[in-house]
């Protein structure tokens, strides 16, 4: 097989297991870039404090994982089951106060909640933390959110409380922040890029190092 061919078989194994066609691949910014470290989110040290072990490291530390079909498999049913499992309320209502990270286990919880599950589960499956990254966004509508970013050789993939669909970052048409770092999950850092279909007001009113604004 010619190295042409190669190319081609293997993007047509991408977009089998993404969605993705292979003449959208170019134009979509599959993989999101750092800026540098920066301050996380005051709930999540706070959370860590209260749960050290779900902010260890867990398995090597990978650049990313090949997204074979039984992972992306993984992916879906890990999203969908916990979407469809917990039921969404604010903190000020779960927990007394605003922005509260949790591990959710009586059944509700916020964004943030939702994503600390999905990846406590997929680590539970075995995939490496390093790949699985607690990421602050903005929506189009100007609100704060949290979801977990999957980093992986077919590009960097959002599961999301909102939607079961998984899909690359760049077409969440979200505002990216910061996420964890991948060599320490206890370190942030700055999201270079994203969607720029934003409004100023969404820009303005969301901050990173304040955490998730209701």
């Amino acid at each position: 097989m010619t190295t042409r061919a190669v190319v081609a078989a293997l993007a047509m194994c991408v977009a089998l297991i993404t969605g993705i066609r292979p003449d959208q691949a170019h134009a979509e910014q599959i993989a999101a870039s750092s800026r540098g470290r920066t301050s996380p989110p005051a709930a999540f040290l706070t959370f860590c404090s209260k749960n050290p072990a779900e902010c260890a490291r867990s398995g090597s530390v990978m650049r990313s994982v090949p997204l074979t079909p039984e992972r992306h498999r993984e992916l879906q049913q890990v999203n969908a089951h916990v979407n469809a499992a917990i039921q969404e309320v604010s903190d000020l209502e779960h927990h007394g106060q605003e922005d509260v990270w949790s591990i959710p286990r009586d059944g509700r919880g916020d964004c943030e909640d939702f994503a600390l599950l999905k990846r406590k589960l997929l680590i539970q499956r075995g995939w490496p933390s390093s790949t699985l990254l607690m990421t602050v966004v903005g929506t189009p509508e100007g609100e704060g959110h949290a979801v977990l970013m999957v980093v992986t050789d077919a590009g960097d993939f959002v599961l999301d409380n909102k939607t079961s669909r998984i899909v690359l970052w760049s077409q969440t048409g979200y505002l990216f922040f910061s996420r964890v770092a991948q060599a320490n999950p206890r370190q942030w850092e700055a999201i270079d890029g994203g969607n720029a279909r934003y409004t100023a007001a969404t820009r303005r009113g969301l901050h990173p190092q304040l955490g998730i604004q209701r």
